[in-house]
C-alpha cells in the first residue's frame, strides 16, 4: 500500500499520480508546477516500490531524440519522468511505450507536456493504460490562494494579487515573493508594473509566448484589448477573420491560460495585462488604426465601456464624446448600467467633458449616484441655463431633475407624476426610455404611498426592460418591488425580490458597489423588522456605514438610517446614538440632502419619545427639534416619522387627546393606503401612550390591532422597540382571552418570550459562571480566547453563551453586552 500525502492540493495531486495508471500525463501550460509534481510523485513511488527513478529532459533529448525510448525498452522496470517530449522522436517514443508490459514490469511513466499537440496522446490512450491530468486538475485552488495571501500584510496588495493570480500557480509564487520584498509605496503601482517587477512578465515572455506563432500572438493581443472577448466579435472587429478560429484552437491548447466558456474567451488576468501592453510595440500608425477601429465597432455594438478604454489608449478621447452623443446619457444608464457611464466619464478628458452637454449630464448622474447631491444640483442648474426650450435635450434634462428628486434632493414639484405620464406617452416608440420613465413613476408613486399605481408602473417597466434587454433596470425593478413590499409589511415577498436582485447583481454587475449598497440597505431593514439583528447589523456595514457618500435614493436612506439608529441604541445606548445622528445630519446637509437630514432628526426624536414612555432617562433637549410639516409631495416615510414625532411632542406637552386624535387619523390614512408598516407603528405608539396614561381599554384595542398586523406580516422587532416592557401586561391579557387566532396566539407567545422582564430573568437565573463569561464578552475575543481565560473547552464556552443569549433575549455577543449594560449587570 502506497502512503498518501496530506499537504493541501499539491499533495492530493501527488496522491492521484501515485495511485494512478502506469502512464500519467500532466498536460498544462507552463507555470502549473508539472515538474515539481512529477518528481514528488516519482520519489513517493520509488520509496514504496524500490524502483529506480530516471529523468529525461532537454539535455538528453538534444543529445539523442531516441534516448528516452531506448532506455524504456532496455530497462522498463523503473519510474521514468519524461519532460519536453516535443523534442524527442515522438513516434518512436510512442511505439516504445506501447511495447512495455506495465502489468508484468510494474513500471511507471510520468510525462509532462505544455500542449496536447506535444505528444500523440489519442493513439497512446487507445493502446496503453493512461491518465491525463490537465490544467483543470492542476489549477491553484481558491482556498490555497486565500491561505497563502494571509502572509501579505497590506490588504490592498492582497486584493490585487488575488485578481492577478487567478488560479495560475507560478503567478502566485512570483507575486507573493514580490510582495514580500516590495516597498511600501507600491500600492499605487499599475497592474502592469506589478507583473513586470515580479518577473511574471519575464516568465510569460520566456515560457508562454514562444509556444505561439506570430499570428496566434496577434489574435491574443486583440483579445486582451477587450473586457469580454468572444470569438465571433473578435473576428469581426479586429479585421482578421482567422482570429476566431485561432482563439478557439488556443483555448484547447493552452487551457488554464486561455479558456473558453461557450463563445467567450477568458484570458488569465496577468497574461491579459502583459499582452495588452504588447499593442504598444506595434507600429504607431498601425496601433492607432487598430485601436480606433476596435473602439468604433465596440461602440456600434453597444460595448461602450470597452469603446471608451480603446479610444483613450488610441489617444483619441474626442471619440468618447461622439459615442456619448450617439447613445445618449440616459439611454446608456438605462440599457448598459451605471458602471458604463462612469467608464465613459473617467476615460474622457476635462476639455471634452466641458465642451459636451451629454458628458456633463453623465457627470451629473455620476455625482448623484455617489451621493454628491450638491455637486449634481449645481451641475444640473448650469445645464438648465444652457438647455433652453426647443433644445433636443430639454426632456432628458427634465428627467434628470425628477431623478434628482428621487435621489433625495429638494427640486420637487406637485406635477412631477403628471409630467412623467406625459413623457411616457410621448416616448411611445422608445421602449428603453419608457422603461426608465415608468421606473421613476413607480418610485414616486411608492414614496407617496400610491402602491397600486406603483405596481402597475413596475409591471410596465419590467415588460419594456425585457424588450430592450435592460438587465440593469430589471435588477433595480426587483429592488423597487422589495421596497414596496417592505412598506406594505410583506417581508417574505420583499426577501424573495431582494434575493433575485442580488443574484442578478453578482452575475451581471458585481463591480457596481452602489447596487451592493442598495441591496444591503433593504436587507438591513427587512432583517431588522423580522428581529434578525445580527443579519441587520452585518448589512449596515455595506449600507448606512457608507452613507452619505454612496448610492441611495430617499427610500434607501430611510431603510438604512432607521435600522442604523435602532441598532446603535442596542449596541451603544441612546446618548451615543443621539450624537451620531447629529453628526450624520450635518454631513447630509453638507451633501445637499436636507430632506434626509430632517428624516434622521425626526427618527431620533421618535426613539427618544419611545425611551421616555418606557421610563428611560432622556435629555429633554433631544426632544426640542422643530418638526417639519408634511405636504402633498411628502413621502410616506416623512409622513410616518413626522407624525409619530409630533404625537410624542403633543403627549409630553400634556396634550394626550391631541396626540391620540393625530394617531387615530393617521391609522385610518395608513389603512386606506395599505401602509401596514406605518399603521403598525401608529398603533403601537397609541397603545403605549394609552397604557402610560392609564387608558387600559384604549391601549388594549390598539394593541389587539397591532398584534393582528404583526402576526400577518412577521414584523415583531418593532413591538420590542416601541413598547418594551410596557406592553407585557397587555399582551398577557390578550393571550388569556379567547379572541386571538392560532396564528396570533403563536405570535403573542413569541413576543412575550422576547419582551419578558430581562432584569428579573437575568438577575435571578444567570449563574456565576455565566456572569463570568458575560464579563469577558465586552473585551471581545474568540471562543478559544474565552476558553483559555475561563479554563473551559470551546464547547463549554458556546454552551454558556447559548444560555446567556436565551436568558437575555438576544442573538449575538454585542447585543448581550449592550443588554448587560442596560440592566447594570456586572460585565
Amino acid at each position: 500500500m502506497l502512503p498518501m500525502a496530506t499537504d493541501g492540493h499539491q499533495g492530493k495531486m501527488v496522491d492521484r499520480i501515485v495511485a494512478g495508471r502506469p502512464i500519467v500525463v500532466l498536460c498544462a501550460p507552463p507555470g502549473f508546477g508539472k515538474s515539481q509534481l512529477a518528481r514528488a510523485a516519482a520519489r513517493r513511488i520509488s520509496a514504496a516500490s524500490g524502483l529506480a527513478v530516471a529523468e529525461f529532459g532537454q539535455i538528453e533529448h538534444h543529445a539523442d531524440p531516441r534516448a528516452a525510448a531506448d532506455a524504456l525498452l532496455a530497462e522498463p522496470e523503473r519510474v521514468t519522468i519524461l519532460e519536453d517530449v516535443h523534442l524527442t522522436d515522438r513516434s518512436f517514443l510512442g511505439l516504445a511505450l506501447e511495447r512495455i508490459n506495465f502489468d508484468r514490469s510494474g513500471a511507471r511513466v510520468i510525462m509532462t507536456i505544455s500542449q496536447p499537440g506535444d505528444f500523440p496522446l489519442a493513439r497512446l490512450a487507445t493502446r496503453c493504460p493512461i491518465d491525463i491530468l490537465d490544467a483543470s486538475a492542476l489549477r491553484q485552488r481558491p482556498q490555497e490562494t486565500a491561505q497563502l495571501l494571509k502572509s501579505i500584510p497590506r490588504a490592498k496588495i492582497r486584493a490585487r494579487i488575488r485578481a492577478l493570480v487567478g488560479d495560475w500557480p507560478i503567478a502566485m509564487e512570483l507575486l507573493c515573493a514580490w510582495a514580500a520584498r516590495s516597498p511600501d509605496g507600491c500600492s499605487s503601482w499599475s497592474d502592469l508594473d506589478i507583473v513586470r517587477e515580479s518577473r511574471l512578465g519575464e516568465f510569460i515572455d520566456q515560457e508562454v509566448l514562444p509556444l505561439l506563432s506570430a499570428e496566434e500572438r496577434s489574435a491574443l493581443v486583440h483579445a486582451s484589448l477587450l473586457d469580454l472577448p468572444d470569438i465571433d466579435f473578435l473576428a469581426s472587429i479586429s479585421g482578421h477573420r482567422s482570429d476566431g478560429r485561432i482563439l478557439a484552437d488556443l483555448a484547447f491548447r493552452l487551457k488554464g491560460l486561455v479558456d473558453r466558456r461557450e463563445n467567450s474567451i477568458i484570458l488569465q488576468n496577468a497574461l491579459r495585462i502583459w499582452l495588452r501592453d504588447a499593442v504598444e510595440a506595434f507600429d504607431e500608425d498601425k496601433r492607432v488604426a487598430l485601436l480606433v477601429s476596435m473602439a468604433d465597432q465596440c461602440s456600434a455594438r453597444g460595448r461602450l465601456a470597452e469603446a471608451a478604454g480603446l479610444a483613450r489608449m488610441a489617444g483619441d478621447t474626442r471619440r468618447i464624446r461622439d459615442y456619448a452623443h450617439a447613445h445618449g446619457a440616459l439611454r446608456i444608464w438605462i440599457v448598459h448600467g451605471f458602471s458604463v457611464l462612469r467608464e465613459l466619464l473617467e476615460n474622457s478628458s476635462p476639455q471634452d467633458i466641458a465642451s459636451s452637454i451629454v458628458l456633463r449630464m453623465i457627470e451629473c448622474i455620476v455625482h448623484m449616484k455617489a451621493g454628491r447631491i450638491n455637486a449634481a444640483q449645481d451641475l444640473f442648474e448650469s445645464l438648465a441655463r444652457e438647455v433652453g426650450p426647443g433644445h433636443p435635450l430639454t426632456k432628458d434634462l427634465e428627467i434628470v431633475r425628477v431623478t434628482l428628486l428621487v435621489y433625495g434632493c429638494s427640486l420637487e414639484r406637485t406635477g412631477d407624476l403628471e409630467l412623467i405620464r406625459n413623457l411616457i406617452t410621448e416616448q411611445a416608440d422608445d421602449p428603453a426610455m419608457r422603461t426608465f420613465l415608468a421606473t421613476l413613476s413607480a418610485i414616486l408613486n411608492c414614496q407617496r404611498a400610491r402602491f397600486d399605481a406603483a405596481v402597475a408602473n413596475l409591471i410596465d417597466a419590467r415588460a419594456l426592460a425585457k424588450r430592450v434587454s435592460s438587465q440593469y433596470n430589471l435588477m433595480f425593478l426587483l429592488m423597487h418591488e422589495a421596497s414596496i413590499n417592505l412598506a406594505q409589511g410583506k417581508l417574505k415577498h420583499a426577501r424573495t425580490c431582494l434575493s433575485e436582485a442580488r443574484t442578478r447583481w453578482q452575475r451581471d454587475f458585481p463591480s457596481d458597489v452602489g447596487v451592493e449598497t442598495v441591496l444591503a440597505a433593504l436587507s438591513a431593514s427587512i432583517e431588522f423588522e423580522a428581529g434578525r439583528l445580527t443579519s441587520a447589523r452585518n448589512s449596515l456595514k455595506k449600507s448606512a456605514h457608507r452613507m452619505p457618500e454612496a448610492e441611495a435614493w430617499f427610500d434607501i436612506y430611510f431603510a438604512a438610517y432607521e435600522t442604523m439608529i435602532r441598532i446603535n441604541i442596542v449596541d451603544h445606548g441612546i446618548g451615543t446614538m443621539s450624537e451620531a445622528v447629529e453628526d450624520e445630519a450635518r454631513k447630509l446637509r453638507a451633501q445637499g440632502l436636507p430632506r434626509v437630514a430632517d428624516l434622521l432628526m425626526a427618527i431620533r426624536l421618535c426613539v427618544c419619545g419611545e425611551a421616555c414612555l418606557q421610563g428611560q432617562q432622556v435629555i429633554m433637549s433631544e426632544m426640542s427639534w422643530d418638526i417639519p410639516s408634511v405636504g402633498p409631495t411628502s413621502s410616506w416615510q416623512e409622513q410616518e416619522v413626522f407624525t409619530i414625532a409630533r404625537a410624542y411632542r403633543d403627549y409630553f406637552d400634556g396634550q394626550f387627546e391631541k396626540a391620540w386624535a393625530l394617531l387615530e387619523e393617521s391609522i385610518e390614512v395608513a389603512a386606506d393606503h395599505g401602509l401596514e408598516r406605518s399603521r403598525l407603528r401608529y398603533l403601537l405608539v397609541a397603545s403605549v401612550m394609552a397604557t402610560v396614561a392609564g387608558e387600559e381599554h384604549r391601549a388594549r384595542a390598539m394593541l389587539r390591532s397591532a398584534v393582528a398586523i404583526g402576526a400577518a406580516t412577521g414584523m415583531r422587532q418593532i413591538f420590542r422597540e416601541m413598547g418594551g416592557q410596557k406592553l407585557t401586561p397587555a399582551l398577557q391579557a390578550l393571550r388569556e382571552g379567547e379572541e386571538l387566532t392560532a396564528l396570533e396566539q403563536g405570535f403573542v407567545d413569541r413576543l412575550l418570550n422576547r419582551l419578558r422582564d430581562r432584569q428579573s430573568v437575568a438577575s435571578g437565573t444567570l449563574s456565576a459562571r455565566e456572569l463570568e463569561v458575560l464579563g469577558l464578552l465586552s473585551s471581545g475575543g474568540s471562543d478559544k480566547h474565552l476558553a483559555r481565560h475561563l479554563n473551559l473547552s470551546e464547547h463549554g464556552v458556546r454552551f454558556h453563551l447559548k444560555n446567556i443569549f436565551k436568558k437575555l433575549g438576544v442573538h449575538d455577543r454585542l447585543s448581550a453586552v449592550a443588554a448587560a449594560r442596560q440592566l447594570e449587570l456586572p460585565h
